[in-house]
């Protein structure tokens, strides 16, 4: 199993509030909350996100195809939370 660093971390909202904020830096990490803590509500971005961060575990895909496939299923998830535009 490859774990691997997000060239730049992918923050999201997390509970039943939204209220934890889970800043996402490996790929291994990212599956763990696809896996485990993602919103009941899941769709074809979450599903990708989990096959693209299985698939670098494994050896098969790059890092940047599972952190890309995580930022889109968070949009779609309305958990995504932007960088501060200000740092």
């Amino acid at each position: 199993m490859q774990d691997q660093r997000f060239e730049k971390p992918v923050r999201v909202a997390l509970g039943r509030s939204r209220n934890t904020i889970y800043t996402v830096e490996r790929v291994a990490q990212a599956a763990d909350i696809l896996l485990n803590r993602w919103p009941a509500m899941t769709g074809k971005k979450h599903v990708a996100a989990r096959k693209a961060c299985l698939g670098v575990l494994e050896g098969l895909k790059e890092t940047r195809d599972a952190r890309r496939a995580f930022v889109e299923a968070a949009k779609e998830a309305d958990i995504l939370v932007e960088q501060d535009p200000f740092r």
